[in-house]
């Protein structure tokens, strides 16, 4: 069974390595073409060094989608799928708006980089006390807006039905 897991993981991986490859790789050689085109003749130290940390998130975030892929977190209701790639598709868009704005708009939009701290920190956050407002139970919850206990009860009883069912179907295959 674990094997069956790894070989699922492997596959996902190198699906999503086929889709994202030639699109990180194509953002990336794009920015460096224009950035030596546009901007050969001011390019400082701090530029080349901003430059290559861009570069680097980039292939970071890369990196975190495949991982994404090949161990995706279900949700716990059944209903919507998590968009792939997580934060780090975020993070890929960042860094892309930041990469293609010192290009065409102004080298100040390097200061975006003070807003992937900010970020990270807010990921946190949500994982921690995000929307139920508790840390898996073990934190109290607000009691305002209290609205969905009634979408959750019709879900656990469509659950518990199927389950019956298949308990019931598994005790005649069994007899």
């Amino acid at each position: 069974m674990a094997n069956a897991a790894a070989k699922k993981a492997a596959a996902a991986r190198q699906a999503a390595a086929a889709t994202y490859f030639p699109i990180v790789a194509a953002l990336n050689l794009g920015y460096l073409f224009l950035r030596l085109v546009y901007q050969w003749s001011s390019i400082t130290a701090s530029h080349a060094g901003a430059t290559i940390a861009l570069v680097g998130l980039s292939c970071i975030s890369y990196k975190g989608i495949l991982e994404d892929h090949a161990n995706p977190i279900p949700k716990g209701d059944g209903k919507s799928e998590a968009l792939a790639g997580g934060a780090s598709l975020d993070l890929l868009g960042l860094v892309v708006v930041m990469q293609y704005g010192t290009v065409f708009i102004s080298d100040r939009l390097y200061w975006l980089l003070v807003v992937l701290p900010l970020w990270g920190v807010w990921k946190i956050y949500s994982t921690f006390f995000g929307s139920k407002g508790g840390v898996g139970g073990f934190m109290p919850q607000s009691s305002t807006g209290n609205t969905e206990p009634i979408a959750d009860e019709t879900a656990s009883e469509n659950a518990n039905s199927k389950r019956e069912k298949r308990a019931a179907r598994r005790r005649q295959k069994w007899s």
